[in-house]
């Protein structure tokens, strides 16, 4: 337990009122040395360690105060003796301003929240017999300075991935000990999700077809944050991979997809479907991807993988967003091994949603049917061409 016993006006020490305030270096208050009438009492080892408690963020800057944080060890004799803590201004006059009267795993703790950045300190902690009220020790004086708050750099180039009901955000390193991660869902709710001291983050609890924006702060060794960062967005989608369609001529029945929500929903459907949102065809010795519905598709790119995140070489290409409309046309296109299709369709929910096939390759199956297998990813969220990253 610690009674707290003063407070700072005006940049001053000052007390509570009716409280003991000593003088200037006044009779039996230096406290150096461990002056008390028995060292077996004295408090052992005191220090004390400057540090900035921060609260939280006012658009964006950071808001907290100073604190200087002292602990010190068990008398060699101890019988549960509270302690008596006293401070003053460097140089100046010691106040008494708490009495701790609880330790653990014998050391004691007090942090003074009632100093100012650019000021030092002076510290002592008396040993207090509680049957007379008499101060049986003390320990050696200590002095701790007060820095001026640094400003500490924003961290830059933050970026975030969407994955499958993740999000992969990534950043520069500023030279801080630490990074704070903060998320923004659309309700406009922030949360701080982590920390970390490294450049990267994965956001695991981030749910399919939900944007979300992440923030970054800096943090210095003594505690000190910075502004937040600049935004970057994503929307998780789900990515599934290794799925077959074989051609129309060869299996009606399995040759037709539509994008699903979910791995319980089976996205393979018959080709003449009303629902399929494309089919397999078969053209000579070539595979075509044919659009159905309404659905419309691009030409092709090629890539490295469906989708680019932790763990992937630092040559990977995929397809992050949405070209124009302009970039989609309702012809068929040739399925090609490595090439990314992104494919505009209406949902169930009569809404535009965006999806991108990869091609692995395509085979034949023992009796002649001719399959394709591909990974594709679909973004849950309507009108949104964010099928990766989008950046600040």
């Amino acid at each position: 337990m610690i009674l707290e016993l003063r407070s700072h006006m005006n940049g001053k020490l000052a007390l509570q009122s009716g409280l003991l305030f000593f003088a200037a270096l006044g009779a039996g208050c230096e406290a150096v040395e461990g002056t008390g009438p028995g060292t077996q009492y004295e408090p052992r080892l005191l220090d004390g360690e400057y540090n900035y408690v921060f609260e939280q963020w006012n658009q964006g800057t950071p808001q907290g105060h100073p604190a200087v944080q002292l602990t010190w060890q068990l008398p060699s004799s101890y019988r549960n003796e509270p302690f008596r803590v006293y401070a003053g201004e460097a140089g100046g006059g010691y106040g008494l301003i708490a009495t701790v009267t609880s330790c653990k795993d014998g050391v004691c703790a007090y942090t003074d929240t009632n100093v100012l950045h650019g000021q030092s300190y002076d510290y002592y902690v008396a040993t207090l017999d509680e049957r007379d009220g008499a101060e049986l020790a003390t320990s050696e004086a200590i002095r701790v300075s007060v820095p001026q708050r640094p400003t500490v750099a924003v961290p830059g180039s933050i970026r975030a991935t969407a994955l499958d009901g993740a999000a992969f955000v990534q950043w520069a390193a500023s030279g801080a000990e630490r990074y704070m991660i903060l998320s923004e869902a659309e309700s406009g709710d922030t949360f701080l999700i982590g920390e970390t001291d490294g450049t990267s983050f994965i956001d695991d609890r981030a749910d399919n077809g939900i944007r979300y924006r992440y923030f970054l702060a800096a943090v210095d060794q003594a505690g000190h944050v910075s502004s937040l960062s600049s935004g970057a967005q994503a929307t998780p989608r789900p990515d599934f991979f290794a799925d077959i369609v074989y051609a129309t001529a060869d299996s009606i029945q399995a040759s037709g997809f539509r994008f699903v929500t979910a791995e319980t929903g089976d996205p393979i459907v018959r080709g003449d479907a009303d629902n399929a949102h494309w089919r397999l065809e078969a053209s000579g010795n070539s595979l075509l991807i044919v659009p159905r519905n309404g659905s419309t598709i691009t030409a092709g790119t090629f890539t490295t993988a469906l989708t680019c995140g932790p763990g992937s070489d630092a040559n990977c290409v995929d397809i992050r967003v949405a070209p124009a409309t302009s970039e989609f046309g309702s012809g068929a296109v040739t399925a090609q091994s490595g090439n990314t299709y992104v494919m505009r369709v209406t949902a169930s929910d009569n809404r535009i949603h965006y999806a991108k096939i990869r091609v692995q390759g395509s085979s034949v199956e023992t009796g002649g049917k001719r399959l394709l297998i591909f990974d594709w990813a679909y973004q849950l969220k309507p009108d949104e061409p964010s099928l990766n990253r989008i950046t600040p």
